[in-house]
């Protein structure tokens, strides 16, 4: 029987930001509930690479900021240009699911903010401008269904009040790059990532270091113990 986990396809999302009086605002779309993989979360606008892109670019990192500026474009119908790009972490879907994806994370300012937005109502079904803080509370409530990466996503870029130190800052910030891992313990499911005991040992433990986002019935719960975890916190800068 082949055990191997399966290939995660490479894929690109822009976190799509502009100014407001009251802060920053990113852009959301909400997935179809109907569709296989993510159904009804809340998302930021993004898809696979095409083989064309990774065909024709010079580099893997080119590949990847065109996919970006197309699946924008397709999903949202806003423009960004290549050069507003900032890549700033790289997710891919846990080895144990059966549809997984490699994918970059870019933030990019939204040079139009009262561009019009245009979804499918296929793919996507619903948008939202949100303060990073506003969606996590509505998460919290209930009201905005999330995946780990938006989340937390989510939870960095609250600490930032204008588009330009979020863009200044994560283009300095070192590029984050985890593959979490599903746990169950005493009935808790939790992802886990580098640094958390159970991450390195494949083991459950009620001692040592602990970086893992928590799934419960107020939303997701993002713990990093501190000092005793060899990665630093993804929730901020």
């Amino acid at each position: 029987m082949n055990n191997l986990p399966v290939e995660a396809r490479l894929s690109a999302t822009v976190v799509l930001v502009r100014d407001t009086e009251q802060g920053i605002e990113t852009l959301l779309l909400r997935r179809n509930p109907k569709l296989k993989f993510a159904a009804g979360s809340w998302v930021f606008p993004g898809g696979a690479v095409d083989q064309v892109e990774l065909d024709m670019a010079p580099s893997l990192h080119q590949a990847l900021e065109t996919a970006a500026v197309r699946e924008v474009h397709e999903e949202c119908g806003v423009v960004v240009v290549k050069e507003s790009l900032v890549h700033f972490s790289h997710w891919t879907t846990p080895e144990s699911e059966k549809k997984r994806f490699a994918t970059w994370f870019f933030v990019a300012r939204a040079d139009d903010p009262n561009a019009e937005i245009i979804i499918d109502n296929g793919e996507i079904h619903e948008y939202q401008w949100l303060r990073p803080e506003q969606a996590l509370v509505l998460h919290a409530e209930g009201e905005l269904a999330l995946m780990p990466p938006a989340f937390l996503t989510l939870s960095l870029l609250s600490h930032y009040r204008t588009v330009e130190s979020a863009c200044l800052d994560l283009a300095q910030r070192e590029i984050y790059n985890v593959t979490p891992k599903l746990s169950i313990t005493n009935g808790q499911t939790a992802a886990t990532y580098p640094g958390d005991v159970e991450y390195e040992t494949g083991q459950a433990s009620s001692s040592g270091p602990q970086h893992r986002t928590l799934f419960t019935d107020a939303g997701m719960k993002y713990i990093h113990s501190g000092a005793d975890v060899s990665e630093p916190p993804m929730d901020r800068p």
